[in-house]
């Protein structure tokens, strides 16, 4: 069962619900949708019934704006409990504070971060909403100098944002400070099935331009990548999958790998995958249709795909516009950005008008062409954009 909310969703996702008629709720927003005559939708009341009369009712929602459903009709069901308890990132450090003991975190509201004491506090650290989605208002303090340019740059976005997404899903008042971890950072999406082991299918590098670059703008997947990280992810969902007892659950992890081969995870986005449309590159770069995986709960020949896909790198970009432009007056140059590239996969095109990003890319390079998606990183993109 699917929960489709705003603010996007895909037409592929649209095709894979139509497709294989998976039931999904009926809602104001499903009446935007351009397949909603040929979906399945459940009332509301026929919808929750279902969710509240199974103890671990399989739900997917491409959105966390879904949470407020889940709070509304079914707030003691399994989902909505462990909703709750992963998208505040402080309760999600006091579920690992045992197995992360040198981690250090702390909770404020906007009000009390511009009376912080910031010589007070340990660094480097990482400030984030309590609850966040695609990086927004997320900043790295490696010195006392940063502190102010962060809470700066906080503001901007809590303006330019306060509309864009419900209190549940971003939380623009309230924030947790916590240590910053060195190391690889990885991002996965993966369910836990009926039996509660879980199934991962997909994992990406998330690139950055430098330590203190908190952006959306590359995440890369291969092979190589895969394998590097495969075992040692999966005995960490496992563990996760322990301590919480999750089944049929998905969820998308952000984590770092350290020196020492440790994981430490950064967030759990439950009951979904990767934002907007970036859930979809599973399909496009490797043919799992992550939706159907979930639904039918399928799991990937790992050892089969990776062999038809080496020396391969699969890039995902998601381009912001720069902040110091008043988009409205802007104007994004698509077909140029998409003709930097050798082999595009696939894209999609945002009203960056509405939302944070202008474009999501997807591309294949060979290992020795990584260089066409490592100029993006690091470009000021300023050479697509018209004023």
């Amino acid at each position: 069962m699917f929960i489709l909310e705003a603010p996007f969703v895909s037409d592929f996702l649209q095709r894979t619900v139509v497709d294989n008629q998976i039931p999904v709720l009926k809602t104001d927003f499903t009446e935007t949708l351009t397949l909603k005559n040929q979906m399945n939708l459940l009332e509301q009341d026929v919808f929750f019934e279902k969710v509240n009369a199974t103890k671990f009712p399989a739900l997917y929602s491409n959105s966390e704006n879904s949470s407020v459903w889940l709070n509304k009709y079914c707030q003691q069901s399994k989902p909505a409990i462990w909703v709750n308890d992963f998208k505040n990132k402080s309760k999600l450090r006091e579920i690992f504070a045992a197995k992360h003991k040198n981690v250090w975190f702390k909770k404020c509201s906007l009000v009390e971060l511009k009376k912080l004491d910031v010589q007070t506090l340990p660094k480097p650290f990482v400030i984030k909403p309590l609850r966040g989605f695609a990086s927004i208002c997320i900043h790295s303090v490696f010195s006392d100098a940063d502190w102010q340019h962060a809470l700066t740059e906080i503001e901007k976005e809590v303006v330019l944002m306060q509309n864009v997404f419900p209190d549940k899903v971003v939380s623009l008042q309230e924030f947790l400070l916590e240590t910053f971890v060195e190391g690889t950072e990885i991002a996965l999406d993966a369910y836990f099935d009926e039996n509660g082991q879980p199934v991962i299918l997909n994992i990406l590098n998330h690139l950055h331009q430098a330590k203190n670059d908190m952006s959306d703008r590359l995440y890369i997947t291969s092979a190589e990548i895969i394998r590097h990280n495969y075992a040692g992810v999966l005995d960490y969902l496992v563990e996760i999958g322990n301590i919480c007892g999750l089944k049929n659950f998905p969820l998308h992890l952000e984590m770092i790998e350290e020196s020492n081969g440790n994981y430490f995870p950064i967030e759990i986005n439950p009951m979904r995958f990767m934002g907007f449309c970036v859930a979809d590159v599973e399909f496009y770069f490797y043919g799992i249709n992550p939706y159907e995986y979930f639904y039918y709960r399928k799991k990937p020949d790992w050892n089969s795909i990776l062999e038809t896909r080496e020396n391969k790198i699969f890039g995902m970009m998601g381009i912001d516009i720069p902040k110091h432009l008043d988009r409205s007056k802007i104007n994004f140059n698509y077909d140029k950005f998409i003709a930097h590239f050798s082999k595009p996969v696939h894209y999609i095109k945002m009203d960056y008008r509405k939302f944070p990003m202008s474009i999501y890319m997807f591309a294949e390079v060979e290992k020795q062409n990584f260089t066409e998606l490592e100029y993006i990183l690091h470009s000021d993109i300023m050479e697509f954009i018209e004023i």
